[in-house]
């Protein structure tokens, strides 16, 4: 989620200053170009009509093509007289190609004009790779509209790094399609504006996706999650031993996944399940998954102690707090709240301390939930989850989030910010939002759409797509203004009298 170049520059900085992560310096000077904001690349008129006949087909944006040579994209959920049949986690059985491979083979091709022409299929390929490719998502595995998963390969079927639509060389590559989503700009929002915050961020480049010849609308083609060099970049282990840098994830149960026995487990017994993603599985040795366990008991101790707010053992000695800080508040303000629950990344260089990130999934973020509304816009929930829990009982901990807030919505997360934000987005998208809809306008029917594919109850769902706008719009007014107001009742859950009395 950071270029190389930034490894080498806080490798400086580790030099100088014993202790601190591999990355730490998240500054603005060293972020991504949020996509309609990139002045570099000549573009061409964004008014190329409503066609997605193949033939006629012409777009400012990047153009992805897969041919699946007839085959089925494997990841569906798998039905037997009409219902799911789930696992012992209780996640849903997944379809697979009929050698029982998990992912297809395909050919991909990416059109990427860099001369301020339009993007089309007769014209010539920024990419053309093998890839293998799967259904990805929770709920959304059973959209309507699909999210795949994507890693290119060569010729001989290894990991192939390529850059993609501008974006660092990597092999592993995630496209995202906004279907709950009718505003189609929420994902994008939140990893944009979230690469000025001190937590990683995936880049993400809009795009328009043809699967064997059909228009499947606008995705978002972002970077996966993965400890990588222009990804989560972490230090290898140069001596003898089981200690290593490590990235984990936060999620449901999942048979599938080499989950921690740490001491979470035991004291949060409704705590989301760890697993590792690095060392990979095919990588890690039985005496680092252990190193692992103990090392993330030893933190969440020095957290879940009496002793959590003391100088020899208090949490800043073991966690990153800034990112800390800044992942509660982007989460809490947009009330993205599966964070600190489900799709919640973690990692720890070697050399630093943990530090939760990268952001990840706010399709249901600014109100947007399938079965909850908060169209209210009021309250508190991050202060709920696993780590803030504990962390907003120490009055240091809601200081910095109340002044970081108090700074943030002077800029970054102003009213005036996020809605010229919004407008410039979708004047970038120009005639693709009304070609997305040539497709998937029938889902602005609520009786068109079938349950769990839809907001609950019917009538929170826009009708068409001003009206989607407007409740982003509307939600960010209305948050802003709440939490302007109520910031300051964070101290209620630090107060002396409320929370320490056993405390030490």
């Amino acid at each position: 989620m950071r270029y190389k170049v930034i490894a080498v520059v806080v490798a400086v900085v580790v030099v100088a200053a014993a202790g601190a992560a591999t990355l730490v310096d998240r500054t603005p000077t060293m972020r991504y170009v949020a996509q309609h904001e990139d002045t570099s690349v000549p573009r061409a008129d964004a008014h190329q009509g409503l066609s997605i006949d193949p033939e006629t087909f012409s777009s400012h944006l990047p153009v992805i093509a897969i041919d699946t040579h007839g085959q089925e994209i494997p990841g569906d959920v798998l039905y037997v007289d009409g219902e799911p049949i789930i696992r012992e986690d209780g996640r849903t059985v997944l379809t697979t190609t009929p050698e029982g491979a998990t992912d297809a083979q395909v050919d991909v091709r990416v059109y990427d004009a860099r001369d301020g022409s339009p993007n089309t299929l007769d014209g010539t390929p920024a990419l053309e790779s093998k890839a293998l490719i799967h259904y990805r998502g929770h709920r959304s595995r059973e959209f309507a509209k699909r999210n795949y998963s994507l890693h290119l390969i060569d010729d001989e079927g290894m990991p192939r790094d390529e850059k993609v639509a501008g974006m660092a060389s990597e092999n592993a590559w995630v496209l995202n399609g906004p279907y709950l989503d009718k505003s189609l700009i929420r994902n994008y929002m939140a990893y944009t504006l979230g690469q000025h915050l001190h937590v990683l961020a995936p880049d993400v480049r809009f795009c328009e996706l043809f699967v064997d010849g059909e228009y499947r609308g606008l995705f978002l083609i972002m970077e996966s999650v993965k400890e990588a060099s222009n990804r989560v970049n972490l230090s290898e282990p140069t001596g003898k031993g089981d200690a290593t840098s490590y990235l984990l994830k936060m999620d449901r149960p999942d048979l599938d996944a080499l989950e921690i026995e740490d001491l979470g487990v035991i004291t949060e017994s409704k705590r989301s399940a760890i697993s590792i993603l690095h060392p990979t599985a095919e990588d890690i040795t039985p005496g680092q998954v252990e190193w692992i366990t103990q090392d993330m008991s030893f933190i969440e101790k020095s957290l879940y102690s009496y002793d959590y707010d003391t100088a020899d053992y208090g949490y800043w000695n073991t966690l990153d707090v800034d990112s800390f800080v800044d992942y509660f508040l982007f989460n809490e303000f947009t009330m993205n709240y599966d964070a600190g629950s489900y799709s919640t990344y973690l990692y720890k260089d070697l050399r630093g301390k943990l530090t939760i990130g990268p952001y990840w999934d706010f399709n249901s973020a600014f109100d947007n939930y399938v079965d909850t509304s908060y169209a209210s816009c009021e309250g508190f929930a991050m202060v709920e989850r696993y780590w803030f829990y504990m962390l907003t009982k120490d009055e240091k901990f809601t200081d910095a989030v109340i002044e970081r807030y108090r700074e943030l919505r002077q800029g970054l997360l102003s009213d005036e910010n996020l809605q010229a934000y919004v407008d410039d987005t979708v004047a970038f998208l120009g005639d693709a939002v009304d070609r997305i809809w040539e497709v998937w306008g029938y889902t602005f029917d609520p009786d068109a759409v079938r349950s769990g594919g839809k907001l609950d109850p019917d009538e929170r769902n826009p009708r068409d797509y001003e009206e989607a706008l407007d409740q982003l719009r509307d939600f960010i007014e209305r948050r802003g203004a709440w939490l302007d107001a109520h910031i300051e009742d964070l101290r209620q859950f630090s107060h002396e009298s409320a929370v320490k009395m056993q405390n030490h």
